[in-house]
């Protein structure tokens, strides 16, 4: 399953980066042509070339996870060095 979403992810780079190179083309046979106000954006152009970011947000339970993960660690400290004074 990893290696399938590795290659999909591959393949879409690929994409991207063919869309960039074939609207970099047309963008300058456009500017020989002298008429590139009818060129459209890239994103325009190829509407797969934006990046779509998942943004995950972390649980509350893991951020009170980890509150509580760093109280104790303070209070295990506390303690150690009250023994060794």
């Amino acid at each position: 399953m990893v290696q399938i979403i590795a290659n999909n992810r591959n393949r879409m780079d690929d994409m991207r980066m063919r869309a960039v190179m074939d609207h970099k083309q047309a963008e300058m046979m456009a500017f020989a042509l002298n008429d590139p106000s009818k060129m459209p954006s890239v994103e325009e152009a190829y509407p797969f070339i934006k990046t779509v970011t998942k943004s995950v947000a972390e649980p509350e339970w893991k951020q009170d996870q980890l509150l509580l993960m760093q109280q104790s660690q303070k209070i295990k400290t506390a303690r150690k060095f009250k023994k060794t004074t």
